[in-house]
């Protein structure tokens, strides 16, 4: 067992002023048979919280309004959290996990990863891990990390194609190998020491269990993993959305620091 302290930190800089701005947060550390959260207190400015509850995929979501006309927009998370090197139990039934096999549009494989599944010997392997845990090293082989390379609409074809991306696109691209594979495989957002801001992995489902992989980092998670939210690809785990009236020009600021608790 591992205990972190977590500080989360979101800002968005307007280049004018906006109102009726409504938002929704995901950027909350989630209660999961391997992670127990002790403490989390937030503080948003400006806004008032109207409610809160959790999504359709089980995250917690904080939903909230600033009507008032302003220019900056911030979130503060501070968190201790307490991990453990286990497995997560699935309790869903068979029927809800479907929609984790299935490809969706930033997910779906096109021509190029067509090309590198059918490239590799499809045999047999003895369980959905380890063919999980081969893609994960063979995107490793084939792909490259490259900071601020990609966006939020990036598809796992298109980052694939390039030959370069962000954890996102590593997850993206992973998601596509191990649903073509047949196997049930989700995305999931977190964090990571030393990473500075949000991590993405992958996590797949076998005998009611789940596992993670880092494609990123070619590893297999641990305690040092802090989840956050997961869902279909990263358009269900959002950290931070919202509308508003006025100038859409702004800047994003993130700032993420966990620290190891010696006790």
């Amino acid at each position: 067992m591992k205990t972190w302290k977590l500080r989360y930190e979101l800002q968005y800089d307007f280049h004018a002023p906006v109102t009726s701005h409504v938002y929704s947060l995901r950027c909350f550390p989630a209660e999961t048979d391997t992670q127990i959260v002790h403490t989390c207190n937030y503080e948003i400015f400006p806004g008032s919280v109207q409610s809160t509850g959790v999504d359709s995929f089980g995250n917690r979501l904080l939903m909230g309004r600033a009507e008032a006309p302003h220019r900056e927009f911030k979130v503060c998370v501070k968190a201790e959290i307490s991990t453990w090197n286990y497995l997560e139990k699935e309790e869903k039934p068979d029927y809800q996990l479907g929609m984790y096999r299935v490809p969706t549009g930033l997910t779906a494989p096109g021509r190029k990863i067509e090309e590198f599944y059918r490239s590799y010997p499809q045999d047999r392997k003895p369980n959905p891990w380890q063919t999980a845990e081969e893609w994960m090293y063979r995107i490793g082989s084939a792909f490259s990390y490259l900071k601020n390379s990609t966006g939020i609409t990036t598809t796992a074809e298109s980052a694939f194609e390039q030959g370069y991306g962000v954890c996102q696109d590593y997850a993206h691209i992973m998601l596509a190998l191990c649903r073509r594979s047949g196997l049930t495989a989700r995305y999931q957002i977190g964090a990571i020491p030393g990473e500075g801001e949000s991590h993405a992995w992958v996590e797949v489902l076998w005998n009611g269990f789940w596992k993670g992989f880092d494609p990123t980092n070619q590893k297999l998670t641990d305690e040092s993993y802090i989840r956050f939210a997961c869902g279909r690809d990263a358009g269900d785990c959002s950290l931070s959305r919202g509308v508003f009236r006025g100038d859409p020009c702004h800047s994003q600021h993130i700032l993420l620091i966990m620290e190891e608790q010696v006790l």
